[in-house]
């Protein structure tokens, strides 16, 4: 296997394409991966990319404000591509695409997903070696959910919620087929590599947690019976020292936002990240994603120097976990918006780690508003300021 990136700033998606086009061979490509800002998600990208790179299985989702590749942050308008080079005979891709508009049926309608997508690759029946998740924003328990029981064990998933760059809907995912702002698409991949996935948290616990005593979805209503807009903000107060008004309260959710706690390792617990959005009519925090009665939650920190030091390392315990960082071929890295607009100009510092553990191979990063992907515990989860990656290795050398 081998990768190789693209990107484009031209505003005409046509001509973006075009461009990508002249600086990917096709020859032995097995699939696209592919991220781009709003200015294209109106666009009818699907037409443009199936003319250009025909019978490419293509996967697309939008991102905030740019991206990053090997070749830099890239800001503003920009589409990047990963083309994935992996022709052997025990290989094969498969994309699938469906809409998400009133949908009830969860298990159905992702089963159909995953079966259109396996049938693409010839592997009907077969449990592939990972899995691209991309959805627009809303229900990514339930979409992961359905996932792990249509194939009845956790196959390792790398995920991000498709993001706009003011929160206003201008989101979209899209396959070499079809493109839509309230969608679903994932890519099936059997690769003739190793391929490692993680969901990194890289925030700290602090002494504050409770119980959640009410929620509904992504609602929590009550911690310790307690409405949950004064308990965070008593628990961000005692932690930091600050009286913080409700007007200025989201200046510091990506500093301070809730962990949930999953489960154990060695009496110790590890957390998925929820970001909260706003504070209800009925001082109830909406969050990025579901909490539930019962759980308990942990009020998290991280400084922008920790947030910046665990942007490389999901790769370093990769590798000692698994591999020698010699063999990397590349990856595929989904990154926190919240975190990235946080870190502003820093996100630079980010950059030079990731190259740095990377050894300079190929990568490619976007920016979403939530991250999906297998915990330490071995758990496929949805969470948000978080990173998720899939980083690929020679397999000759695996371990």
């Amino acid at each position: 296997m081998r990768l190789k990136t693209a990107i484009s700033n031209n505003p005409d998606a046509n001509d973006a394409i075009k461009e990508i086009r002249s600086s990917i061979n096709l020859t032995g490509i097995s699939a696209i991966v592919c991220y781009y800002t709003e200015t294209y998600s109106n666009q009818n990208l699907s037409s443009f990319f199936s003319c250009y790179f025909p019978d490419i299985p293509i996967i697309g989702c939008s991102s905030c404000n740019g991206l990053m590749t090997d070749k830099g942050i890239h800001s503003g308008t920009v589409i990047g591509v990963m083309a994935i080079y992996d022709d052997s005979k025990s290989s094969a891709y498969g994309t699938a695409y469906v809409s998400l508009k009133d949908c009830i049926q969860y298990d159905e309608i992702v089963g159909s997903a995953v079966n259109e997508a396996l049938l693409k690759a010839n592997r009907v029946g077969e449990v592939p070696d990972f899995i691209v998740l991309h959805s627009t924003p809303g229900n990514e328990e339930r979409i992961i959910e359905a996932i792990d029981a249509q194939f009845g064990t956790q196959v390792p998933i790398i995920g991000g919620t498709a993001a706009d760059n003011n929160i206003v809907g201008n989101w979209s995912v899209s396959n070499e087929h079809n493109d839509s702002s309230e969608a679903l698409t994932i890519l099936v991949g059997f690769l003739s590599i190793p391929v490692a996935t993680s969901l990194s948290v890289g925030y700290s616990p602090t002494e504050y947690s409770g119980r959640v005593t009410n929620a509904c979805g992504r609602y929590i209503y009550a911690i310790d019976k307690m409405p949950a807009k004064q308990v965070y903000q008593q628990w961000l107060s005692e932690w930091s020292g600050l009286s913080i008004l409700d007007e200025y309260l989201f200046d510091y959710i990506s500093e301070f936002p809730i962990g949930n706690v999953v489960g154990h390792i060695d009496n110790q617990p590890y957390f998925k990240l929820s970001h909260p959005i706003r504070i209800t009519d009925e001082d109830a925090l909406e969050m990025f994603s579901e909490s539930k009665v019962g759980e308990t939650i942990t009020l998290m920190t991280g400084s922008k120097a920790h947030l910046i030091e665990r942007a490389s390392r999901f790769v370093k315990d990769a590798n000692i976990k698994n591999y020698n960082e010699t063999e990397m071929v590349g990856g595929i890295i989904i990154f926190c918006a919240g975190s990235m607009l946080h870190l502003g100009k820093q996100m630079r510092e980010v950059y030079e780690k990731i190259i740095s553990q990377m050894n300079g191979c190929p990568f490619i990063c976007p920016f979403t508003f939530g991250e999906q992907g297998k915990l330490v515990g071995g758990e496929n989860a949805h969470g948000n300021l978080m990173i998720s990656s899939a980083i690929f290795y020679e397999s000759e050398h695996y371990l």
